[in-house]
């Protein structure tokens, strides 16, 4: 614990606790994602909060179990009283789930590509892709080259919050799988990390309701045809 000493009336060195003048702060998800406070954070100054990242799963963010292995960070931006407000920095998902996937006698394809949604964001993606059976050189470059269009192509049409819904639940490697199924028998499409490297237009739209079922109705539908 931080302490700093100051001397008593008699001249003394004693220790202050330095937590006493702190402040908590409550950080807030964006409303695209609900709003919903993810964590705590004490400061002595409101301006030492801006830039602070906060982690938190899929699974408590969405209460949906199979989401455990999907880690969400979040930056602050803003303060406002003793309430953070923060922006979606990024994904990725635990290393042990990624080894779980990986079988013998299957194909792993990786494909990072760095793409810019409708309003201006620019992410780098990676995704990946595993093979129901093994496959040769030829059909792993065909697959990659159509998984970094099809990223592409969902990214420069949809907005930055409806892009990282699609790649947090499903929609985007649902999408991914059923192009590429086509050309080469799939077991699984993962996408497995993101990161924000430049930031489009500040204001963020609150996505609908309908738009949120429709969401996890399509990641329920992703989960079961990959099976």
């Amino acid at each position: 614990m931080a302490r700093m000493k100051a001397r008593s009336a008699k001249g003394k060195r004693v220790a202050k606790d330095t937590w006493k003048s702190k402040v908590w702060y409550d950080i807030y998800t964006p409303q695209s994602f609900g709003g919903d406070v993810i964590g705590q954070t004490p400061a002595n100054d409101p301006a030492n909060l801006i830039g602070r990242i906060s982690e938190i799963s899929l699974r408590d963010l969405t209460n949906e179990h199979s989401k455990h292995m999907t880690r969400m960070y979040f930056k602050v931006d803003g303060v406002s009283g003793n309430n953070a407000t923060s922006q979606f920095v990024g994904h990725d998902t635990t290393r042990e789930y990624l080894k779980s996937q990986v079988r013998r006698r299957r194909s792993k394809i990786n494909a990072i590509v760095e793409v810019r949604t409708k309003d201006g964001f620019k992410v780098r993606v990676k995704a990946l892709v595993l093979t129901a059976v093994r496959a040769r050189d030829h059909h792993k470059t065909e697959i990659r080259v159509r998984m970094e269009q099809i990223i592409k192509d969902m990214a420069k049409e949809t907005p930055f919050a409806e892009f990282v819904h699609a790649m947090l639940m499903g929609g985007l490697g649902s999408k991914i799988y059923g192009d590429c199924k086509k050309m080469f028998p799939l077991k699984r499409v993962e996408i497995f990390k993101s990161e924000v490297i430049e930031f489009g237009k500040a204001a963020e739209a609150p996505v609908e309701e309908a738009a949120a079922e429709e969401v996890v109705e399509a990641a329920a539908a992703a989960a079961e045809t990959q099976e």
